[in-house]
């Protein structure tokens, strides 16, 4: 008896006892189809992110970042009986073009299993009912978690392009066994703004800006970039996102739930009872409040799981990694902000391997089975990224500071370490108010927190980072 490839085709009898045949060969492509394609359904997926699917898979792997126009009912032409009307304009603005980041993964069926059914069909002469069905179980479970892992990839790329500037950084931190990247999709300087509300220490604790309320009214700050953005960008409808966790800071400020207790309880007149009467209501209250003020807010509650080898146990390990940037309200457009795009796969198959399409084309799945270590690996690998076309209607205010090692070292010891700082001249001060974007002045040789609230003649203002 010849103990090949075709003897030890656990999948192969698996897809043919369950009926995923093709012109009398078992089909990869039917079962991923009919067992995974609707739960992860590409289209309906990304369409909700905002990103849908574009239609076109290049050959070439390169992407294009075309500019959206928005495309108004504009008015005809008035011509004479024998002149054609003007050709309305089809196409954006091609902003930026690259190679398409390849990732792949892949997983091993359970190796111990693998064998030891290898060993079982060895004493029996052949394949059995029960044997192909458990060996099944182990190839759906590999497929769900490569495809499931893809998507997520897909999702990581919009929630840090649209969170961090529009900007994908891809680095050891979220890519340990793989190469850097960096792309950068052009959002405007002029669309990034910074207005501390508050500084996030060490443990995690919010403590509000001073002068939050006072020189630094929060709302006006938000709403004139919102209003601005519409007025001389002539942005579309629009809405703010940020991640789980600057919701939970923002609730965690005073200045909310102040102006929530003056809104709802304007009997109660002294401010600690004021704050006190806030804490006794429920957060989701308070949040629907800040969204009255501000407007929609749309909570990017998204995280991301990097496998990686911890060097002290040699075991795998994972950490999660917040997608969207935090202490971060992003304000863009309603409805598509983009499209993911992707490449043409090319592979080539033999005795050993069993190759499939997936979400339309976009996905290449493979199913391998290795001779020479009697195992069965599942790998996957996409060409895809999600590319935004309207990053000059990103924008972008940045919330808050993180204390510093040395901010800490100053809380402690009375005439502690200088905070290391950079500290950048401001390009175009018009129409801004110095001290609601938490600008710095330089006295000597210190920079202070101005209190300007409109540009002085004269004078350079710089913002911290």
């Amino acid at each position: 008896m010849i103990r090949d490839a075709q003897f030890y085709d656990f999948i192969g009898a698996g897809l043919a006892s369950m009926g995923y045949v093709e012109n009398g060969v078992a089909s990869l492509d039917l079962y991923l189809q009919d067992m995974l394609a609707e739960k992860w359904n590409a289209e309906k997926t990304y369409a909700q992110m905002g990103f849908p699917l574009n239609p076109d898979i290049t050959m070439h792997p390169t992407y294009e970042q075309i500019e959206a126009t928005i495309r108004p009912y504009t008015m005809a032409a008035y011509v004479d009986y024998d002149s054609d009307g003007p050709t309305k304009s089809t196409d954006g603005i091609m902003l930026k073009s690259g190679e398409l980041p390849i990732f792949k993964h892949e997983v091993y069926l359970d190796r111990k299993k693998i064998r030891d059914k290898m060993m079982l069909i060895d004493e029996l002469g052949g394949m059995r009912q029960d044997i192909v069905d458990a060996v099944m179980d182990l190839f759906f479970t590999a497929s769900d978690s490569l495809i499931g892992g893809n998507f997520n990839t897909v999702q990581f790329q919009r929630h840090q392009i649209v969170g961090n500037q529009g900007k994908l950084i891809i680095n050891s931190e979220n890519n340990p066994y793989g190469l850097a990247l960096e792309i950068d999709f052009g959002v405007p300087s002029k669309n990034i703004h910074t207005s501390i509300w508050f500084t996030k220490k060490k443990d995690g604790t919010i403590v509000q800006n001073d002068a939050v309320g006072k020189s630094i009214n929060p709302v006006n700050v938000a709403v004139k970039i919102k209003d601005d953005a519409e007025e001389f960008d002539f942005m579309p409808a629009g809405h703010w996102e940020c991640s789980k966790k600057t919701k939970k800071d923002l609730l965690a400020m005073e200045y909310w739930r102040e102006l929530f207790a003056v809104a709802m309880r304007p009997d109660i007149t002294k401010d600690t009872l004021r704050l006190a009467w806030s804490y006794t209501q429920d957060d989701d209250l308070i949040w629907r409040y800040i969204q009255n003020k501000l407007g929609r807010i749309e909570v990017i509650d998204s995280v991301g799981s990097v496998e990686f080898m911890n060097p002290k146990t040699k075991k795998a390990a994972y950490h999660n990694i917040q997608a969207f940037k935090e202490g971060v309200l992003a304000y863009v457009p309603d409805g598509d902000i983009g499209d993911v795009q992707a490449g043409k796969h090319v592979w080539i198959d033999s005795a050993n391997t069993r190759s499939a399409l997936f979400d339309g084309g976009r996905t290449l799945i493979r199913e391998i089975l290795n001779g020479e270590y009697m195992t069965i690996k599942t790998k996957s690998e996409a060409q895809v990224l999600c590319v935004p076309n309207a990053t000059r209607w990103f924008y972008y205010l940045n919330i808050m500071e993180v204390e510093t090692d040395s901010q800490n070292d100053d809380q402690q010891n009375s005439g502690g370490q200088e905070v290391v700082a950079t500290y950048t001249p401001v390009e175009d001060t018009t129409g801004m108010n110095p001290a609601q974007q938490s600008w710095y002045v330089k006295n000597g040789d210190k920079y202070e927190l101005t209190t300007d609230t409109t540009p002085q003649a004269g004078v350079t203002y710089y913002v911290k980072s």
